[in-house]
């Protein structure tokens, strides 16, 4: 990344951050960014926290936090009495997100598996004698497969 002047324009910090004029606008008007300054025209101003910010917003996005979820994250941390309570609920929130990740981790896998069964089978498919055999009669092949058929072949002809 380019080193970041000390103050920059909203131009410049969009295009440093992969987003939009109109993302940086929605940030400020949800309380999810500040501007670091204005300068003596009105113009906002940010520096390397702001860019810091909206990296930290796109990873909880991509975490599957919208931008309300973010908001509150945000109001909670800054409302904490303590530094110990304020990373106690950011704890709870990860350790959540971390439960959920894991989940979808063991479903990818078990559908990677199921893909990989799929695959073996159509490449007996290659091998069929009767070309001209109608594709409504795949679904239902007895020909010899190494894998039988699961229900990403068998539903193609589910009506």
């Amino acid at each position: 990344m380019p080193a970041l002047e000390s103050r920059l324009k909203i131009g410049e910090l969009a295009r440093l951050a992969g987003k939009t004029i109109r993302a940086i606008h929605l940030y400020e008007e949800l309380e999810l960014l500040t501007p670091a300054e204005r300068s003596p025209g009105g113009f906002r101003l940010y520096d390397t926290s702001n860019l810091e910010r909206i990296q930290f917003i796109d990873k909880m996005q991509r975490l599957g936090l919208s931008l309300g979820d973010i908001r509150g994250l945000l109001h909670q941390w800054t409302q904490s009495a303590t530094a110990p309570g304020a990373m106690k609920g950011v704890e709870e929130l990860y350790r959540a997100k971390l439960a959920e990740t894991r989940a979808q981790i063991r479903e990818l896998r078990a559908l990677e598996g199921e893909l990989l069964i799929n695959l073996s089978y159509l490449e007996g498919c290659q091998r069929c004698e009767t070309p001209a055999e109608p594709v409504a009669a795949c679904p239902s092949c007895e020909r010899p497969h190494t894998v039988p058929a699961t229900e990403l072949i068998t539903g193609l002809a589910s009506p």
